[in-house]
């Protein structure tokens, strides 16, 4: 069986992108629930369904912007592994017009790990992204370690946007202390399906 091309390792990590969006978007927003009594009365139970479909694509809206700054620094990383030149960090920065100019270089730190992380992956010989990853980090520890990384980094820039957002300042912690358990516990149940 033939390598996987690099479209191909950047289809499985993009894939692999969205899967863990999709859990961490399910694990941060709340689910409505209807009392019992709204399910017998018809209009109300119109408006719980209006809630409903408001949660759906409150999680379409959340994986979408969560994997924004996934995708272009994946391209970024294809690119250089192309080009074999380094990552410009500096168009993608540019690309993030929105991000405040006190939070550019918290972005910064996080997009060069994360095309870090990328390019690791791509040069990794495996035929799905879990054989990626076990070729890259060799063991659970050292995918961990990368993951807190990653983690830490992304949880400073997002600290830093607290101030510009829109909002209660508490609500915006909130979402991003659950961001951060949620994503802690889906790496470790990730890093044990794929090291066992």
């Amino acid at each position: 069986m033939a390598a996987p091309t690099l479209a191909e390792k950047q289809q499985q990590i993009l894939a692999h992108e969205e899967t863990l969006a999709r859990q961490l978007a399910l694990a941060v927003l709340e689910k409505p629930t209807p009392p019992i009594w709204m399910i017998l009365i018809p209009i109300f139970f119109i408006f719980f369904a209006w809630k409903l479909k408001q949660y759906s694509r409150g999680l379409e809206d959340f994986s979408h912007h969560y994997l924004i700054s996934r995708r272009r620094a994946l391209e970024a990383a294809i690119t250089a592994e192309e080009t074999g030149k380094k990552v410009d960090l500096n168009a993608l920065l540019e690309a993030a017009q929105a991000v405040p100019e006190e939070a550019k270089p918290l972005y910064r730190d996080w997009l060069s790990l994360l095309t870090e992380h990328y390019r690791s992956l791509l040069a990794a010989h495996g035929a799905s992204h879990a054989a990626l990853v076990r070729a890259c980090y060799r063991d659970k520890t050292s995918y961990l370690l990368c993951c807190t990384s990653l983690a830490r980094a992304e949880l400073a820039f997002s600290k830093a946007l607290v101030p510009e957002m829109q909002g209660n300042t508490d609500d915006l912690r909130d979402v991003i202390d659950r961001m951060e358990k949620a994503l802690a516990q889906l790496h470790r149940q990730e890093s044990e399906q794929i090291f066992g």
